[in-house]
């Protein structure tokens, strides 16, 4: 490693970290940074300091060995580490040549071992990481205190590193433990999860695509925000109203621990932070510990059996409140730079099992489907400044609009946009793993497959497929190929906002009927829906029986490998493969491209009741983040190959379009956006590129489609 540089900054800014993302911290008048400390491999791993005095003694940077070092390494090209190697990059950007006088790295030097975590599939953050992997120096618990206290304002001024000698000396020597317990995360993982080939590309493409950023709307964005506000202080009063009852006040859910929006009065009862349920609401709503299942407030609104007009109401304007996009127009307008671009959005390998693209701050990958039409005319009105009043009479509930229109914000500050988005990417991907060659060959042939789902689904003939039953038929190419059952169908259903209509259940009932396979005698929707629920997945399940025999063949193929480690074990195009990284095993599957998803810990071992299950190390479901014990079976192992492989394909996809000149500037699940630099681009060569055949995607039927937009919309 003679050639290896670790690198970390302490800074100082006036600027939130967490709010605005590295960026604009990093752009911040205010940031300045306090202490470099730098390993060098060319010295043996030896490493050197940097701080700036506060004292007026006005020392030279450049006769500090640790600057010295830093330019050695950038004038020769050398690889240069950081753990978050974005922020790292940030701040050398803005600030390395007013502070030392140095050009800031190429882009193409940088490696980063919290990167090196996500694709280990370990906890990411320094001291977590140091932990899970028991390394020698572990990241200081004292940081905490000492960047509270000298890079963080207290009452807007700095306290400065002359004020406290001692202390600042203990920061000094914190930057130089995050070195090493840097150096040490590097040298345990470089074996098995090396940033190299495919890694270091994709690792590299997101700098890239981070650092130039989307652009926003930040006129628009500002008189939303007012709109916002304006309405915010409209609805807490109503929503107070409807859920007062015999003079109490009723604590709804909250989901993913939302806290209260800013200025919402928390007063008198009114606590969105806590997450139980009073049980004076328990019971006014029918419930019971048994039956509380839902998982958020959507799940609630959308489904009859659960609430009460009243409460639908209430729920309906909670949800309003604390409705994420509350939190998307602040977000943007806080990360968005000087010059109206979004950077640092985006976070590489950040899907724990599939290494696939994440956001953070803004989170463009959760942005809600649009509730309303016209969201262009909506966007419009917005955009010029109409107000609340004239907004809610032409479209309505106003944050109705505002979710509907939020990806409109996103927007090139001339020109157009080029969409392109994988065509039904999973549920081609998915067969294609595990050889349902039937129904990859209706996708070659361009057949209407929702449509055929339908008809397999309803009956009748395929011309005559309503819009609503090809909506059923949809969810169930797309969803079923993961196991899944009647409930978690019906569900998704509802997530979209869908119910079937009278007509369609009267249609299903007869054809039901007819067959001899209905199960219920009344009327009611609601039964019903459960009952074609329950047809859908096995209509799905009959037609696509090499991908249902797959869910226990897969299954059986990782218990096998775990068992064995060692031994290589195959099934499809998928290789399992079990052996020691670092104090445990961990379960590796090999993907066509030959990327790996990594279940680190495993073992087979008792799950809920159940023996035999397999058992690793992950993020516990629905806890924010805790990590522990999970389990997994095989359905779930085939939407984690899937959703691997779909990234794969985009990264290979992201390389073409990108060597062809077309620069994205935001990649959500299977889409990409890039802004249209010449008259000769064109959304339709942008599709062809993303799909672009590599070796490894032989036989599978690839296909996307695109647009030229003025703005980013669904």
């Amino acid at each position: 490693m003679s050639d290896v540089y670790h690198l970390d900054f302490e800074t100082y800014s006036e600027a939130n970290l967490k709010e605005v993302g590295a960026f604009k911290y990093a752009e911040h008048p205010s940031t300045k940074i306090l202490i470099m400390a730098i390993s060098s491999g060319r010295r043996g791993d030896a490493t050197a300091v940097w701080s700036k005095r506060y004292d007026g003694s006005g020392d030279d940077p450049s006769q500090f060995p640790a600057v010295q070092w830093l330019k050695e390494a950038i004038e020769t090209g050398a690889q240069i580490y950081a753990h978050n190697a974005q922020f790292e990059h940030a701040i050398c950007k803005e600030l390395l040549q007013d502070t030392f006088g140095i050009e800031s790295p190429a882009i193409d030097q940088w490696r980063c071992t919290q990167a090196m975590c996500r694709l280990a599939a370990i906890p990411s953050s320094l001291a977590a990481a140091g932990e899970f992997l028991d390394i020698d120096t572990p990241k200081s618990k004292e940081g905490m205190r000492l960047i509270q206290k000298f890079s963080v304002p207290k009452k807007g001024v700095q306290f400065h590193p002359y004020e406290d000698p001692e202390d600042f000396a203990l920061f000094v020597d914190y930057c130089r433990q995050d070195v090493l317990a840097e150096r040490a995360i590097h040298h345990k993982l470089e074996k098995h999860y090396p940033l190299k080939d495919w890694a270091l590309r994709s690792f590299q493409a997101d700098l890239r695509m981070n650092d130039r950023g989307f652009p926003v709307n930040l006129t628009a964005l500002r008189h939303a925000n007012t709109l916002m506000e304006e309405f915010l202080t409209k609805m807490v009063p109503i929503f107070r109203s409807q859920v007062a009852v015999e003079g109490r006040f009723l604590t709804l859910p909250i989901t993913k621990q939302r806290k209260a929006p800013k200025d919402v009065d928390t007063t008198d009862g009114f606590n969105p932070t806590q997450g139980e349920l009073f049980k004076i609401w328990l019971s006014f709503e029918g419930y019971t510990g048994e039956n509380l299942t839902a998982d958020t407030v959507g799940d609630w609104l959308t489904n009859p059996r659960t609430l009460t007009e009243k409460g639908q109401t209430a729920l309906h304007t909670f949800s309003l409140i604390a409705s994420a996009a509350v939190k998307k127009i602040p977000a943007m307008l806080n990360m968005a730079c000087e010059d109206g671009y979004v950077r640092g959005a985006l976070t590489v390998f950040g899907a724990e099992r599939t290494h696939r693209w994440t956001g953070k701050g803004v989170q463009p990958q959760n942005f809600a489907r649009p509730r309303i039409g016209y969201t262009a005319l909506a966007y419009d009105m917005i955009w010029g400044g109409a107000s609340l009043e004239d907004i809610e009479s032409i479209c309505g509930n106003f944050f109705d609009v505002l979710v509907s229109v939020i990806r409109h914000f996103i927007q090139p500050h001339e020109g157009d946009f080029l969409q392109a988005d994988y065509s039904s990417i999973e549920a081609r991907v998915a067969p294609w793993l595990v050889g349902e060659q039937a129904t990859l060959d209706l996708f070659e042939k361009g057949e209407p497959l929702y449509e055929i789902m339908a008809q397999k689904i309803f009956g009748g003939k395929l011309d005559d497929i309503t819009a609503d039953q090809r909506f059923i038929g949809k969810q169930a190419v797309l969803g079923c190929n993961y196991q899944m059952g009647a409930p978690k169908f019906r569900s998704t259903c509802e997530k979209y906002g869908f119910s079937p209509s009278q007509e369609m259940v009267e249609e299903f009932k007869s054809r039901m009927k007819q067959a001899g396979t209905l199960t219920i005698t009344g009327n009611r929707i609601d039964e019903t829906y459960d009952d074609l629920a329950q047809r859908a997945v096995t209509a799905w399940r009959e037609a696509n029986p090499v991908v249902v025999n797959a869910w226990g063949k897969l299954g059986t193929a990782a218990k096998k490998a775990i068992n064995n480690p060692g031994i290589i074990r195959s099934f499809g195009k998928l290789k399992f493969l079990c052996r020691k990284s670092g104090s445990h095993n961990a379960l590796f599957i090999k993907l066509p491209s030959g990327h790996n998803l990594v279940y680190p810990r495993v073992h087979i071992g008792e799950w809920e009741g159940r023996s035999s299950e397999i058992k690793f190390w992950g993020v516990i479901p629905n806890t924010g983040g805790k990590w522990g014990l999970c389990s997994t079976y095989g359905g779930k192992l085939l939407e984690n190959c899937t959703q691997g492989t779909a990234g794969d394909i985009m990264r290979h996809g992201m390389e073409c379009a990108e060597a062809a000149g077309y620069e994205a500037s935001m990649l959500v699940h299977d889409e990409t956006l890039s802004p249209k630099t010449s008259p000769e681009q064109t959304h339709e060569k942008l599709c062809e590129l993303l799909c672009s055949m590599a070796p490894w995607m032989e036989g599978l039927p690839l296909a996307a489609e695109g647009a030229t937009i003025p703005f980013y919309k669904k």
